[in-house]
This record gives structure tokens, sequence and C-alpha cells, in this order.
């Protein structure tokens, strides 16, 4: 079974549809149908969700 480790990078790509993006689908895909393993960090995904919902202090 294929394993794939994500960073911030791939999975913002993801979600903002930059390059890289459609590889990401793939292996998420993959995963669905339980043919590969995905794992991240939970930094990472803290860093994507400090991205996509900044405190207010964040931005002035």
């Amino acid at each position: 079974m294929t394993r794939y480790t994500l960073d911030a990078c791939a999975l913002v790509a993801l979600l903002q549809d930059e390059a890289g993006a459609d590889k990401v689908a793939d292996a998420m895909n993959e995963a669905y149908k339980g043919e590969a393993t995905i794992v991240m960090n939970k930094l990472n995904l803290l860093e994507v969700y400090y991205d996509a919902y900044p405190p207010n202090w964040a931005y002035p």
C-alpha cells in the first residue's frame, strides 16, 4: 500500500487549485479507495487552518 505524507503547501495547493493540486487529489482518491494512506503532521494542518481562519489580531 502506498503512503503519502502531505505538508501544508500540498494541502493549500489543493484547496486553492494551484500547481500540483491534481497530484494531491489523485493521492486522496487513492486513499478514499483504500489503496493508499495519507498522513500529515498536526502542525502542518494547523498552519493550513491558521491561513484559512486567521485570528482577528493577525491582520489589522
